[in-house]
């Protein structure tokens, strides 16, 4: 008798667990989320609750944030993006599961003249980065039936500079943009599809999930801007900063390779905001 499939995500009421299982549970699956109530940093719990559920995939969005992760918190960080990462990897071989670790690009220097790929060789420079490095050599290192996803600039609607570049919009207020900060924007559907993709094939290993092209900050705050109908020269206002500028831009080329479409971020963007009735929205102030 083929084993009925339960999907566990892990740190489900977070950004990244809240998506994911919307996302999933819209796809007809069985999702089973926990957040602070059951913590990876205990690993007879974890056990407990996989013996009692039994996934048949856990995806491991747990994790301390990166705005939250500087020296002084770093044991933390490491505790809970580290060893809980290795908790959830062990769980997973005791009950038969895949194990899906939810990565970054922060594993990579903040700084890469060339777009990296899945076999470029990562160098974090910063506690987040490095913490979240540590989690995927631990899961590699636990189990073989995993799963490692990096991604880049994840933009949902109901919140991050996505919504908060509307929201100025919508109040006639100015918004400050970065320009020396770029990535590959990318849309959580697109993310969500291609995961959901990759588990339902029973796929392994690391890829990145990355909307193609590169983008600042205020770049992808004037297409919004342009896209929702509304003057972006009226609303924003560019910034910079040398002690924190960034450009690193993700190439998902196993996902290439595999021969997925992958959209631009500009047409990914317009899809996604005309999926939520977002375009031209100023027409109808």
């Amino acid at each position: 008798m083929d084993r009925e499939e339960v999907i566990w995500v892990t740190g489900a009421s977070g950004f990244m667990g809240s998506a994911i299982c919307e996302h999933l549970e819209a796809a007809g699956k069985r999702v089973v989320g926990t957040g602070s109530e059951l913590s990876v940093c205990e690993p007879e719990r974890l056990e407990a609750f996989a013996e009692e559920i039994l996934p048949t995939a856990i995806i491991n969005c747990a994790g301390i944030r990166r705005d939250a992760t500087t020296l002084s918190t770093r044991v933390k960080a490491y505790e809970v993006n580290a060893l809980g990462a290795r908790n959830v990897a062990l769980v997973a071989n005791t009950v038969g599961a895949t194990m899906v670790q939810i990565s970054t690009d922060d594993v990579y220097a903040s700084q890469v003249p060339e777009p990296v790929n899945e076999f470029d060789n990562p160098h974090p420079n910063t506690p987040y980065g490095k913490s979240k490095r540590a989690g995927e050599m631990m899961v590699r290192n636990t189990t073989d039936n995993h799963l490692i996803v990096r991604s880049s600039w994840l933009y949902p609607a109901p919140s991050g500079r996505f919504n908060a570049v509307l929201q100025a919009a919508r109040a006639g207020k100015r918004y400050g943009a970065r320009v020396d900060q770029v990535a590959s924007p990318t849309s959580i559907d697109f993310y969500c599809r291609v995961l959901l993709r990759a588990l339902e094939r029973g796929l392994t290993g690391t890829f990145h999930v990355a909307n193609t092209g590169r983008a600042s900050r205020y770049d992808f705050a004037e297409k919004v801007l342009e896209l929702a109908g509304y003057d972006p020269s009226a609303i924003l206002e560019p910034e910079q900063d040398p002690a924190t500028a960034e450009q690193l831009i993700l190439e998902s080329l196993v996902l290439e390779m595999a021969g997925v479409d992958i959209p631009s971020w500009e047409d990914e963007l317009a899809h996604y905001m005309e999926e939520r009735g977002f375009l031209n929205e100023a027409q109808g102030k």
